[in-house]
C-alpha cells in the first residue's frame, strides 16, 4: 500500500511540474472598419479551421461577433493570404449569407500540427482598416479537465482500495 501511495504522489507531483497553459487562453480580436462598416469578433489565437478551401482560403464557422453595432454570429469567416482572381488585401461582407472574408498576406502563419496562429497588427484593406490585437494580462495556466477527471477518479480508486484494505 505504501508503494501504491508513494507511486500516487510522484505522480501528482509530476503532474503539477509539467502543467502547461491551455492553448485557448489567448484570443485576437478582429475589427474591421471602414465608410459605412464595422465588424469585431474575436478568435483564439491558435486555432484548427474548420475546413481549407481554394488557394489557401480558411473557414472558420459560427463565430459570434458584432455588426455595425448589434450582436451578430457569422456563419462563416474565410481568412487568406489570397482571394478571388488572386487578388489580396481587400474585405467582403455578406449580410443575407451572414459571411465575411478577409483576403490579406500574413495574418496568419501555418504550424506544423495543421493549426495556425494568428498574426496581430494594423492591415489595409482598400477604404477598410483591420486591426488584429492580443488583449493585455498574463495566460493563465489551466489544466485540463480531462487531466483533472483522470486525477479525480485515481484518487477515489485509492480511497476505495484503501478501504477494502481496512475492512
Amino acid at each position: 500500500m505504501r508503494k501504491c501511495l508513494f507511486y500516487a504522489g510522484i505522480l501528482f507531483v509530476a503532474a503539477f511540474l509539467f502543467a502547461q497553459p491551455s492553448k485557448a487562453d489567448n484570443f485576437d480580436t478582429f475589427q474591421l472598419t471602414g465608410p459605412g462598416l464595422s465588424i469585431s469578433f474575436t478568435l483564439p489565437q491558435t486555432l484548427t479551421p474548420s475546413s481549407v478551401g481554394l488557394a489557401g482560403l480558411l473557414n472558420i464557422s459560427n463565430v459570434t461577433g458584432t455588426y455595425d453595432g448589434g450582436a451578430y454570429t457569422f456563419a462563416n469567416i474565410q481568412i487568406g493570404p489570397v482571394g478571388y482572381n488572386n487578388l489580396t488585401n481587400y474585405a467582403a461582407t455578406g449580410s443575407l449569407t451572414k459571411s465575411v472574408a478577409i483576403i490579406v498576406p500574413g495574418l496568419f502563419t501555418w504550424n506544423s500540427d495543421g493549426t495556425i496562429t494568428l498574426n496581430t497588427g494594423t492591415f489595409a484593406l482598400g477604404r477598410s482598416t483591420l486591426t488584429v490585437v492580443d488583449p493585455p494580462g498574463p495566460t493563465v495556466g489551466t489544466p485540463e479537465p480531462g487531466s483533472l477527471l483522470l486525477l479525480g477518479v485515481g484518487g477515489l480508486a485509492l480511497a476505495a482500495f484503501r478501504r477494502r484494505k481496512a475492512v
